[in-house]
């Protein structure tokens, strides 16, 4: 028999994702292309303004709010279980191999079905565009499928060259619409006042406000897909957290100034204003008219590339997270292979480029391609699968840090139980029955899938316990000295050979896993 230990044939499926390529200015770009800023602002501003009205600005200051509390959740987990996982492997640890399942199933089809309505929102976007500027007329899902096969070979060839793009078109985009927010700002003369922050300017008070405050989630989901680069990223322990907590805050203040501008450059505070804007399909172009005519064309083209950053980090957090799965034995297992030369998760990547394309096409054809259309509707059943998973994180993290010394009453208990507390009411206002067509399919259809993971859930506890008990079990090692991380993937490469994973042999022996 073979010496596992000496054999000259590469180790497969151990590792998998190419170790320590990325830096912190990466993963910032990732997580900030994934909650595409410009993109939120020009789709979420005009829905939420519906409700909130002129406290427009205080709606996404309090959203800001409530998904830092979260933010602290991610940012203390990944400080001590850096993996591609992200949720997944932080509720399995915190909670239990039932609430990690549950996690990597909700966060799975949270991210996922994100997907298609970026694919469909950029097709329309560039359509409208070309119509706009050289009165040609070709098909919006031409340009989608254009978009797709470009993210589907910068995911499979390279993470850093995605997170490269995603960094410079972020800077383009963000630049132009700062340029655009301070001139609206600097012109608004009596459009400039406070009462943007006060709940007073909401058109029913606190329930708008609150209604606002869904749309302002909405704009921040995404803040938190750094996480699943904890195998690729050098020093995760330490680089994770600073680019969660970078990318959230800076994009944060981003979202509270533009909402602020957007309402004083408009004179939001003027009720003829006001309905003005509400029949107003994109208000940003008009302000862009208004203060800056000649920025209107990059403010089109920064919407696309917004768009197109956004779609691209989304993929690559989706893949990231079916590839754990699949390590795991969760998924089918070939979701958790990567390809042997660029080290991406291949597999997983030609699924979710199918899915995108299936979903997206058909949905865009049922409801347009448009941000009122397919973006929408995927937008919120998206919204409705991750907030549940922030909900459990949120307690999984005062349940993992409750018997550890370094735990700290505010950080690890009082943070996490207000972050429960702040998105409870976005979540309730997101599935309240009553909504209009085809939003009131949106509780149906997330119940259905949970429905489907109970099924599932059931199955492996009876056929395969051993799956579920090694949920998670996988976490970066990038910290080890090198020495260490030799001989840690001796013994993994000597385990592959007798058992058919590493997650299998743990669930086998739990005291071996290493925390």
């Amino acid at each position: 028999m073979t010496n596992a230990s000496t054999t000259t044939e590469p180790p497969k499926k151990l590792h998998g994702l190419q170790r320590g390529v990325l830096t912190i200015p990466n993963a910032i770009a990732l997580s900030a292309a994934a909650m595409a800023p410009v993109l939120a602002v020009v789709l979420n501003a005009p829905a939420a303004a519906s409700a909130a009205g002129a406290a427009l600005p205080l709606s996404f200051l309090i959203a800001f709010i409530a998904c830092a509390l979260v933010g602290n959740t991610v940012v203390q987990f990944a400080k001590k279980l850096p993996s591609s996982g992200s949720f997944y492997t932080f509720n399995s640890k915190g909670l239990g191999p039932l609430a990690g399942f549950f996690t990597g199933w909700l966060f799975w089809i949270g991210y996922a079905i994100l997907a298609p309505g970026l694919f469909t929102a950029f097709g329309a976007f560039v359509h409208d565009y070309v119509v706009g500027t050289f009165n040609v007329e070709i098909p919006w899902w031409l340009f989608s499928l254009a978009a797709m096969a470009i993210v589907f070979g910068l995911s499979v060839r390279s993470i850093k060259a995605s997170v490269n793009i995603d960094l410079a078109l972020l800077a383009i985009e963000v630049v132009i619409f700062l340029i655009l927010a301070i001139a609206a700002i600097s012109f608004a003369g009596q459009g400039n006042t406070p009462e943007y922050f006060f709940v007073s300017s909401a058109p029913t008070g606190f329930a708008g406000v609150g209604l606002g405050v869904v749309f302002g989630i909405l704009s921040f989901i995404g803040f938190d897909a750094a996480a699943t680069l904890g195998e690729e990223t050098k020093n995760p322990r330490r680089s994770i957290p600073l680019a969660i907590a970078g990318a959230l805050g800076g994009v944060g203040i981003f979202y509270v100034f533009m909402m602020y501008s957007l309402a004083a450059g408009y004179g939001l505070n003027d009720p003829a204003k006001m309905e003005s804007f509400l029949g107003d399909a994109n208000p940003f172009v008009t302000l862009g008219n208004t203060y800056t005519p000649w920025l209107s064309q990059p403010i089109q083209i920064a919407a696309i590339f917004g768009i197109f950053s956004c779609f691209l980090a989304i993929h690559n957090t989706t893949v990231r997270v079916m590839f754990s799965m699949g390590r795991d034995h969760v998924l089918p297992k070939s979701l958790g292979d990567v390809h042997q030369k660029w080290y991406s998760p291949m597999r997983a990547i030609i699924v979710q480029t199918i899915f995108t394309v299936v979903i997206g096409i058909g949905v865009g054809l049922w409801l347009g391609p448009g941000a009122t259309g397919a973006y929408g509707f995927t937008g919120t059943i998206g919204t409705v699968a991750i907030v549940i998973v922030y909900i459990l994180s949120n307690i999984a993290l005062i349940r993992y840090f409750w018997k550890l010394a370094e735990r700290n009453i505010f950080t690890h208990v009082i943070v996490p139980v207000l972050g429960v507390i702040a998105l409870a009411y976005p979540l309730y206002a997101v599935g309240n029955p009553g909504q209009s067509y085809p939003f009131n399919l949106v509780p149906i259809i997330v119940g259905l899938w949970i429905v489907a993971g109970v099924v599932l859930y059931l199955y492996y506890k009876k056929k395969s316990p051993e799956k579920i008990a090694a949920l998670g079990t996988f976490v970066a090692e990038d910290d080890l000295p090198l020495d260490e991380q030799h001989s840690s993937l001796q013994t993994a490469r000597a385990a592959s050979v007798q058992h058919p994973t590493i997650a299998e042999e743990s669930a086998k022996h739990p005291e071996k896993i290493k925390e």
